[in-house]
């Protein structure tokens, strides 16, 4: 069980990685690129380690979906393989996964360009986030109004988390390369500007979509003493820390940063620390979320 969630959890990781480190490039703009290339080359190297890395472990955790459905590794084999491929509603969404996975890796590990390594798996990042709705809890409301509001709302949930946990990477090593002088201070606070805009957005959609997924499972008052509950609890308080972070960060950092030159030292540290510590909680989401996949919700 625990090497599961962990493969979910590195699974997961990787994927907000794919998503979210194009996408931070994509709002930081060509000016930010330009001015933070070692930051940069940096992101395109985070790739092509993420991209093989969810391939793997993707493989990993298919083939434990199937041995579990088996009844154990010892019942894998060739025909429950076959079985769950071609003879369930899983198989040809896993299929696509696999798919996806594999182009996603061999666009990371073949493509020159940088940029269009980017602009690659970014794309093949959006339908993996995109199919791993169908193989999820939210598959379980059944071709209906309410399972494909469950899933709009998991894929919904996927993206933003993705967005905001995945961009964190990038912005820490920009903002590791924009010190030492006003000209890199002035790049920061542009970098910064830019993704609290989008944070804003992602974390707005993370707290609706999630109080929308726990409606779906709503057990009444007794909902936080199951099991998924009490997973979902704890996620909720490392998501409120990364809250609390994100909103110093934006409110009192920046602020900080901008109006105190002579400090700016200081402050471009205490802002890399926040940054860093909002990430860490980011990726025990991650691992909690993993968690909280294996673990059957209440009815």
């Amino acid at each position: 069980m625990t090497a599961f969630v962990l493969g979910r959890a590195i699974h997961f990781a990787a994927l907000f990685a794919l998503f979210g480190c194009p996408l931070f490039w994509l709002v930081a703009g060509k000016e930010a690129r330009l001015g933070s290339p070692r930051s940069f080359r940096a992101t395109v190297l985070l790739l092509r380690i993420a991209a093989p890395l969810a391939l793997v472990s993707g493989v990993v955790w298919l083939l434990g979906i199937v041995a579990n459905m088996a009844g154990g590794m010892s019942d894998l084999d060739a025909a429950s393989l076959q079985a769950f491929f071609f003879q369930t509603q899983f198989g040809p969404v896993a299929i696509l996964r696999l798919v996806l996975l594999t182009a996603a890796a061999a666009i990371a590990l073949l493509t020159r360009a940088d940029r269009a390594l980017l602009a690659g798996v970014f794309a093949a990042a959006t339908l993996l986030l995109l199919d791993q709705a169908w193989l999820g809890h939210a598959a379980e409301g059944g071709a209906s109004l309410h399972g494909a509001l469950m899933i709009l709302a998991y894929a919904v949930h996927m993206f933003a988390g993705a967005a905001w946990v995945g961009g964190l990477a990038p912005l820490l090593l920009c903002l590791a390369q924009q010190r030492g002088s006003p000209e890199a201070r002035t790049r920061s606070l542009h970098i910064l500007a830019r993704f609290s805009l989008l944070g804003i957005f992602a974390v707005t959609a993370v707290v609706v979509s999630g109080i929308a997924n726990a409606l779906f499972h709503d057990a009444g008052a007794k909902f936080f003493r199951t099991a998924y509950g009490e997973v979902l609890g704890l996620k909720l308080l490392l998501v409120a820390a990364m809250l609390a972070l994100a909103s110093f960060n934006r409110f009192v950092a920046m602020p900080r940063l901008r109006a105190d030159p002579f400090k700016a030292r200081a402050h471009e540290v205490n802002l890399r620390i926040s940054v860093g510590l909002e990430l860490t909680f980011g990726l025990m989401v991650v691992a909690v979320a993993a968690l909280l996949g294996l673990t059957p919700p209440p009815h």
